[in-house]
């Protein structure tokens, strides 16, 4: 565990008068760090919408937005949630959209490459997010 996981988890701790048991999971769902052993305990819910902004214009699902910075497997957090969230609302099959990416977000996107003819690396980076985001640069 990190000294930046560690010092959440007591922060967390005290906010809650000394009850741990809810920190773990609050870490998962906003770290964007890798952390192997990890498990999230709770689930992202989806709500895909398109959104624009001076530079871009593409589908969120509110919990990023990444367009080149690579999420891939290892990665917990926001980002990975944002994947998983787009994944399934293309029609590709990330398991539990729960922040983790692991095998079944790996196989996901790997799908997904493979059918946009981009390299099947399974990571999500500056080629795979623009077919995700199903936008554009403007």
């Amino acid at each position: 565990m990190s000294m930046r996981t560690k010092a959440v988890l007591a922060m967390t701790a005290v906010a809650l008068g000394g009850g741990l048991a809810a920190a773990p999971a609050a870490t998962a769902a906003t770290s964007s760090a890798v952390a192997a052993p990890l498990r999230a305990a709770a689930t992202y819910s989806c709500s895909v919408h398109w959104r624009e902004t001076a530079n871009y214009a593409g589908y969120t699902a509110g919990y990023s937005w990444a367009w080149n910075d690579v999420v891939s497997p290892g990665h917990v957090g926001d980002r990975t949630a944002e994947v998983q969230c787009l994944l399934k609302y293309w029609g590709y099959n990330p398991g539990t959209v729960d922040g983790i990416y692991g095998d079944d977000t790996t196989a996901a996107v790997k799908k997904l490459q493979s059918d946009y003819g981009l390299s099947k690396d399974g990571s999500v980076g500056a080629e795979t997010w623009p077919v995700l985001r199903g936008g554009y640069r403007k």
